[in-house]
């Protein structure tokens, strides 16, 4: 039976830059390394704690699982 491995985890957070041009700007950040088994209260907590200290609000967070398919 197939199972899946677990390789890597990853976050990017898009920032909203505002409007240029009449379009809206945004931008990601990813951060990456992160422990396979990372939950989404803890994802929560770091994006949160980031906000602060970035220059652009964040407007989403999407969290990649990365694994091998092992037979």
């Amino acid at each position: 039976m197939a199972s899946i491995d677990p390789i890597s985890t990853s976050i990017r957070m898009t920032l909203n830059l505002g409007m240029v041009d009449g379009k809206a700007a945004e931008k990601s950040v990813s951060i990456s390394k992160l422990d396979n088994e990372v939950t989404a209260e803890k994802v929560d907590a770091v994006v949160t704690a980031l906000e602060g200290l970035l220059e652009y609000p964040v407007i989403e967070t999407k969290q990649y699982e990365t694994g091998l398919l092992v037979e």
